[in-house]
């Protein structure tokens, strides 16, 4: 099984004693964030966040979480995906992937893959570029 979390402050800590791999977003440290004072770390399910809004309207929303950071004790999907840190040795583990940034690039390296099997095995059918491209001019 694999778990792909966009936040970390929602997951159990069983759910990292039961991950035989944890991986986590890259980047160089901790997530740091200056402007205005209506940036917020621990609301929804981003590491910041605007907060829109009167403030009356400000007032009433509940209270930031904690926002939990992953230690850097646990490789980044480029480790993963470089060979510099294992994937999973069998099918019974789980594998974990704590997108505290990059959401999509897993979805990107997945498809990939995906998209040269189905080659290989001459499944699919190709769309024609034209259908993606414009030449619309202002």
């Amino acid at each position: 099984m694999h778990v792909t979390c966009v936040g970390g402050a929602e997951l159990g800590e069983d759910v990292y004693r039961r991950a035989a791999v944890v991986v986590r977003q890259g980047g160089g440290g901790s997530l740091t964030v200056e402007g205005p004072d209506r940036v917020e770390s621990g609301r929804g399910h981003s590491p910041f966040t605007f907060v829109g809004g009167t403030e009356e309207e400000i007032e009433r929303l509940p209270p930031a979480a904690p926002h939990w950071s992953p230690s850097a004790r646990y490789p980044t999907y480029v480790d993963l995906v470089s060979g510099k840190a294992p994937g999973r040795t069998s099918d019974e583990q789980i594998s974990l992937y704590l997108a505290l940034g990059n959401q999509g690039l897993q979805f990107a390296s997945v498809g990939w893959q995906v998209y040269e099997k189905a080659r290989a095995l001459g499944l699919g059918n190709e769309l024609p570029i034209e259908w993606f491209l414009q030449d619309i001019r202002d």
